[in-house]
């Protein structure tokens, strides 16, 4: 079976992002493995060439992060790897990350082949199906792109897709929208291993212009409100009110 330390992990990153560069060299040691970092498709060194399969309406920061993302892919395909990890990085690895992981990669080894594990959403409203204490894979598409993990044939099918499809939307829309297209299943596990430190105003976004109007206070507090409201209540009520 795969283990963190034997499975390849990207990091989607630019160059002038040097707080982001020292987080990930923080996670680098937590978790004792050795990411590699897309370095190519930076914003103002983007080419003719990496460009022309994208829609010219995109901003180049827009640009540059999709490429990195499929960037990742690409380096994936050449290892011997079966699996792979793809970090954002801004992304916050919950305490619970290494012990979760593993039973993530369990869990995965009953997948049929082309598949993307989400492991983000800690802010995100989640269903029923999210409510019980059992560690699961729920079947559903991911909504952002700090965290996930792919599989070598779900890879293969998306580069061939990019060979007669632009890309025109930000990551995550993209990888949802191709993948949907392919018939390529999206999971999560059944509670979040990670957010966003964009999202929890650790980082400045570099994306997001409606998260960029509110400052660091703002922002981390409806964070916490949203894990509040839209997971830490409803797994509580679940627990003591509404299982069997």
């Amino acid at each position: 079976m795969n283990s963190l330390e034997s499975i390849p992990v990207y990091v989607v990153t630019v160059k002038t992002f040097i707080d982001r560069h020292a987080h990930m060299a923080g996670l680098e040691k937590r978790l004792g493995v050795k990411f590699e970092y897309i370095w190519d498709h930076d914003a103002d060194e983007l080419s003719e060439a990496a460009c022309a399969g994208v829609d010219g309406d995109m901003s180049p920061k827009s640009i540059s992060n999709v490429l990195k993302h499929f960037e990742a892919q690409r380096r994936f395909l050449d290892t011997e790897a079966d699996v792979c990890l793809v970090l954002e990085d801004d992304v916050l690895l919950f305490d619970t990350f290494e012990e979760s992981f593993r039973r993530v990669l369990e869990l995965l080894q009953n997948l049929s082949p082309g598949w993307l594990i989400f492991l983000g959403g800690a802010d995100n409203k989640i269903d029923d199906r999210f409510l019980k204490q059992d560690d699961e894979l729920i079947e559903q598409y991911l909504s952002t792109a700090e965290a996930y993990l792919l599989d070598r044939h779900g890879c293969e099918r998306r580069l061939d897709w990019l060979g007669s499809h632009k890309i025109d939307r930000q990551a995550d829309h993209q990888i949802k929208l191709m993948d949907q297209d392919l018939g390529i299943r999206h999971y999560w596990f059944s509670r979040p291993l990670a957010t966003q430190g964009s999202i929890t105003g650790m980082f400045d976004t570099a994306l997001d212009a409606s998260r960029a109007k509110h400052g660091t206070i703002y922002l981390k507090l409806r964070y916490h409100w949203n894990r509040l409201r839209r997971q830490t209540l409803p797994r509580f009520i679940f627990k003591f009110f509404g299982g069997d």
